[in-house]
């Protein structure tokens, strides 16, 4: 589990570490895309069981892989260029609360009084991070940026809503492959001529070492860990890894810009920990509450 959430946390630092040096999120999209589809067809046959789907599913797997790689992907790789990592985990640690407010939306069921509260006080902790009272062009790029963050969060939550009827009849692996498999081909034909037009050049050995990171780690090793992970420990236990994300990303960011690895200032000043406790405090809430 320790070794989940440090790979986790390394996801947000290596990943802005590649969106700076590629400059053009689209194309590392598409890089990192490309990466992990050859590797989940690689495994396919091997370690992924070959593919059982109807054309109903398919067409499910289609509208998820949209929602994986064009919107997901490329939200969080935008956003993470203009953010920075600390705050890309304090937003993606908030997926279960946006998972609870879909699901009760299309349930039409109120939650709890504590699930309510937890909402709350989540949220006022992202506005603390946020910090929409406050101006000026630094303060603006990292706005900017959280606004595509949220962005990725929303899809990815929506993601996680439409996914869960089609992983409870097929293997979980299989669908997340091949739902990322459909994305990165809906990406090819505009992909193909930015490909060509790109200086791969300009990329650092930073933004290479992102990349592999992202593929190999991110979409690979860490899948087969959260597999392992369910199969061993109850999902209550396996999401003390999401709350331990943030403050451990936020660590290793700052290790990572006293190195020289990332730019110096990483927004770790008193308002980000107080909306950061805040808003896990909220999540724990909703994980805690019936």
């Amino acid at each position: 589990m320790a070794l989940h959430v440090l790979f986790a946390a390394g996801t947000f630092v290596f990943s802005k570490a590649a969106a700076l040096s590629f400059a053009d999120p689209f194309i590392l999209t598409v890089c990192r895309g490309i990466g992990c589809a050859a590797l989940f067809l690689a495994f396919t046959g091997w370690k992924i069981p070959w593919p059982d789907f109807s054309l109903k599913e398919w067409a499910r797997l289609l509208v998820l892989g949209i929602l994986l790689v064009p919107l997901n992907q490329y939200c969080f790789l935008k956003g993470l260029q203009l953010s920075v990592p600390g705050h890309s985990a304090l937003l993606y640690a908030l997926t279960p609360l946006g998972v609870l407010l879909l699901s009760a939306g299309l349930s039409r069921k109120m939650p709890s009084f504590p699930k309510l509260f937890g909402v709350c006080l989540a949220f006022f902790g992202v506005i603390i991070v946020l910090r929409p009272w406050e101006s000026g062009a630094e303060v603006s790029e990292l706005r900017t940026g959280d606004f595509w963050l949220i962005l990725a969060v929303l899809s990815w939550i929506v993601y996680t809503i439409l996914a869960k009827e089609i992983c409870r009849k097929k293997n979980a692996v299989v669908v997340t492959a091949w739902s990322l498999i459909l994305g990165v081909i809906v990406l090819l034909p505009p992909a193909v001529p930015a490909l060509q037009r790109f200086d791969f050049s300009i990329v650092s050995t930073a933004g290479w070492l992102g990349l592999a990171y992202m593929v190999l780690i991110t979409s690979t090793a860490m899948m087969i860990m959260w597999n392992v992970l369910l199969k061993y420990l109850t999902p209550v236990q396996v999401a003390i890894t999401t709350n331990a994300q943030p403050p451990v990303t936020t660590l290793l960011a700052a290790i990572m810009a006293a190195a020289g690895f990332l730019p110096g200032d990483q927004d770790l000043g008193i308002l980000f920990f107080l909306g950061m406790i805040l808003s896990l405090s909220g999540v724990i809430i909703i994980q805690k509450s019936r």
